[in-house]
């Protein structure tokens, strides 16, 4: 048996990383924060027999990749996953019901109160350990009668909302055995939507027949639960025209799943430490012993090496211990967490570890500390208490290399820097740890620096790969990097070219907004990938008004760590004003809980506020999830509802107030919702600044009338470009646009200048653009460029082909193996 442990990142800004432990048979995950499928893209590390995650906190930056992962393992075809953690770990599953939905997957929560017994899944024993905070007062638990009158036990509040919230949970996840007329339904929805347009005013049997024909609820009064009953979150919700051959799925699950308050939650800092037991190995088959009890070769020795007693010819009973050397005791190793020292004096005073220092000593540790935990003497005194032969792996912001984790994307974005440095600059990144542990002269002598994608060997043999701690890690100023450019004199002659008809560009017009700047941080669809990361678009408004955030998807943060650097993050994340979702996707909003967060650690206490303004089952969202980790909603956080300022619409009640401040706040005469063309709940923007600049963002859409109405005489047009012209047919049945209808929309908004975005996640084939078509530029990841620069970007559209010539090539390749793959397979489609 080969069995290992690898490490996907390090601990960062971006949280700790993650670990997956590899069996013959089954993979294991520890945590899983922003940006762990897109590593396991990049390194090619395959899921398909990933059976259980285990969180080692219920806090974003360990769960924050785990709604992406769902539904990318889903469709990558895995059936039963079981999810493990301290309490409140059901209710951030439930609370993210309304944008998680899978039928082909079975998801199940195991939550860890202070005292957990070991659990037996698969060929690993895990036994977890929970530790609070050494300041950490646990709230009162109030006891209730079952209502059942010959239920003579009683239960507690908590047994019953956690049984709630794990009703909610398994109708996220419904399986297709299990609801085989919803199942069919579904697959059968496409056909029927043109028959499905009826009125809204159906009486309730009228519904009931909607219902089997079409994938969508009638129209339903939904209530925002985060909400006052009986005021203006109270709407209806219409149903929208969706064209015969339309492919994008919407839930099944009833609407009074979503309505449903999820039971009241509070706070539960715990972090916990497993312990982790690899199978009992088989003591060797003693031949000689057995020759000399005389039992015959045959099937009867392996009886034996199965552990079964036999009975000989002669009567006499042999057992396995008799010819076996006694078993091997499975191998041995501990992740422990340890956040903060807040956490310390619980830790190393727990009982729990007493045997593990003494007669049965780990072969490994790896420690996910925060630095100051490490810098304590009291922890590193803990630490050698396991014993001289134990290998200890640590991970802290400042022993980890805050390198490059995704060099596919960072080689791509130094090609593009020789085009022009401001406008594409090289990841912010740093090979140099700022402490190294030969710093600490008291740490256990087989002490190593977790390095991502290093691995810890389990079986055979027991111990640390220490040449996969010491992988190249990129750096665009050695020869490995610049070597690429220097051979390929016809990439050299391009960009020289291109350079040189970007400096002619005359950009000295005058007009209101030209000094906006657009930072594109991310400008993929659906997941993650190599080279481009999901929607995130930065809005820097002149002055002292801060930034606007149009959507977030995951990892958002971590690509404005990577584009401004430890010097200058926690400004520019100060100075973040307001976060426009456009709608529920997931791609487009994953990563908003962790910019409130990280926000919120920047800004507490002071005068600041930050608004979201997003579709009201966002705020649904935002409320639930703040009663599991606090980010200041309600104080100095707040969301205003899409649907309250709409074009026509005029805000009411406490978003009337709110809104106010918002434009106050960022200077906007005019901010509106606009309604586009994608799925429920889909929203465009137009902003118009009080100096006379006007910015429209489209979301997801495909061209609407709508946008281009309420955006006439845009300064700048965002609008997404997914699929490319000769894609037609899929641009309208997932409801997106091609590159020229993108354009197109522009030019009928005559839109001063159009910025594409949100491609399908490879190098966009650019077509050529006409002269009437030079305000029109593409965006790349991290791409920042003040509106008044947009004319620069055309001219280096030729050198780009050239310089992602060969990336093209290869993904074209590999996307015919995966089509020739997928032909007899049916998959799920992400949204």
């Amino acid at each position: 048996m080969k069995a290992y442990i690898q490490f996907l990142g390090h601990s960062s800004p971006e949280g700790p990383p993650t670990i997956m432990v590899h069996y013959d048979s089954q993979r294991y995950m520890f945590n899983c924060r922003e940006g762990t499928q897109r590593l396991c893209v990049e390194e090619k590390v395959k899921w398909a027999k990933l059976k259980d995650i285990y969180m080692t906190r219920v806090t974003w930056d360990c769960v924050g990749g785990l709604p992406g992962m769902l539904l990318t393992v889903a469709d990558g075809g895995v059936k039963d996953l079981t999810i493990h953690g301290p309490k409140n770990l059901t209710h951030f599953m439930a609370s993210t019901r309304h944008f998680i939905y899978r039928s082909s997957l079975s998801v199940q929560t195991e939550e860890y109160g202070e005292a957990s017994p070991p659990k037996h899944k698969g060929p690993l024993t895990v036994t977890p350990i929970v530790i609070l905070p050494d300041d950490y007062m646990k709230p009162g638990i109030k006891r209730r009668r079952s209502e059942a009158a010959d239920d003579e036990v009683a239960i507690t509040t908590e047994e019953q909302d956690l049984a709630a919230r794990r009703d909610i949970l398994n109708s996220m996840f419904e399986l297709p055995s299990n609801n085989n007329s919803n199942n069919n339904n579904n697959n059968n929805n496409n056909n029927n939507n043109n028959n499905n347009n009826n009125n809204n005013n159906n009486n309730n049997n009228n519904n009931k027949k909607n219902k089997k024909k079409s994938s969508r609820p009638p129209a339903h009064t939904i209530e925002a639960p985060c909400s006052p009953r009986n005021n203006p979150d109270e709407i209806v919700i219409e149903d929208t025209e969706i064209s015969a051959s339309s492919t994008v799925q919407q839930p099944q699950r009833s609407f009074e799943r979503i309505r449903a308050r999820l039971p009241p939650a509070y706070e539960y800092p715990a972090a916990v430490t497993y312990i982790c037991r690899g199978p009992t190995l088989p003591g060797k088959f003693k031949k000689d012993a057995a020759m000399a009890l005389g039992i015959p070769p045959g099937p009867i020795y392996g009886r034996l090496q199965r552990g079964q007693t036999v009975t000989l010819e002669d009567g006499r009973v042999i057992e396995p211990n008799q010819v076996m050397d006694p078993p091997v005791p499975g191998h041995l190793f501990m992740l422990v967490d340890c956040p903060s020292v807040r956490y310390l004096d619980n830790l190393i005073s727990s009982p729990e570890f007493a045997q593990y220092q003494t007669t049965d000593k780990p072969g490994a540790i790896i420690h996910i500390v925060g630095q100051d935990v490490l810098d304590d003497p009291r922890y590193r005194a803990w630490m050698n208490k396991f014993g001289s032969d134990t290998q200890h792996v640590i991970s802290t912001t400042d022993i980890c290399a805050q390198s490059v984790l995704y060099e596919s994307h960072a080689f791509g974005q130094f090609k593009l820097s020789h085009l022009d440095q401001e406008i594409f600059p090289v990841p912010k990144y740093s090979n140099t740890p700022r402490k190294k542990l030969e710093d600490y002269t008291d740490l256990p002598p087989k002490s190593f620096a977790f390095s991502s994608m290093g691995q810890l060997s389990l079986e055979p043999r027991m111990g640390v790969e220490t040449a996969s701690l010491q992988q190249p890690v990129f750096d665009h100023t050695k020869p490995r990097a610049t070597n690429w450019i220097q051979r390929n004199p016809e990439v050299m002659g391009a960009i020289a070219r291109a350079k040189r008809e970007a400096a002619a560009v005359d950009i000295s017009e005058k007009f209101a907004g030209e000094d906006v700047q657009v930072i594109t941080l991310g400008t993929g669809s659906s997941i993650p990938s190599k080279y481009r990361n999901v929607s995130a678009t930065m809005v820097k408004l002149p002055g002292d008004q801060g930034s606007i955030m149009l959507d977030a998807g995951e990892g958002t943060y971590g690509q404005m760590m990577r584009r401004f650097g430890d010097d200058k993050l926690d400004d520019e994340l100060k100075n973040l004003r307001c976060i426009f979702v456009s709608h529920l996707h997931a791609d487009h909003h994953l990563g908003v809980i962790h910019l409130l967060t990280k926000w919120w650690e920047l800004n507490k206490g002071n005068n600041k506020r930050l608004y979201v303004v997003a579709p009201f089952i966002f705020k649904h969202w935002l409320n639930e999830y703040s009663c599991v980790q606090s980010f200041g909603f309600g104080k100095q956080v707040f969301a205003i509802r899409n649907e309250s300022i709409l074009t026509n619409n005029a805000p009411t009640g406490f978003d009337l107030s709110l809104f106010k401040e918002l434009k106050r706040d960022l200077g906007m005469k005019v901010m509106q919702a606009v309604n586009v063309i994608h799925c429920r709940f889909a929203y465009g923007l137009n902003i118009e600044h009080d100096s006379g600049w006007k910015l429209v963002y489209s979301g997801d859409t495909r061209p609407c009338d709508n946008l281009i109405e309420a955006g006439q005489n845009a300064t700048l047009l965002v609008h997404e470009a997914t699929l490319e012209d000769g894609m037609m047919a899929e641009a309208i049945a997932k409801r997106h646009s091609t590159t020229q209808e993108a354009v197109s929309v522009g030019q009928r908004m005559n839109a001063k200048y159009t910025l594409l975005n949100h491609f399908s996640q490879r190098y966009p084939k650019l077509p050529l653009l006409s002269k009437e078509q030079q305000n029109v530029c593409f965006s790349f990841d991290m791409m920042s460029v003040a509106i008044k620069q947009i004319p620069i970007l055309p001219k280096f559209t030729d050198a780009i082909r050239l310089l992602f010539k060969e990336e093209e090539q290869k993904e074209n390749d590999e996307a015919a193996a995966a089509a020739a793959a997928a032909a007899s397979t049916t998959g799920h489609t992400r949204k």
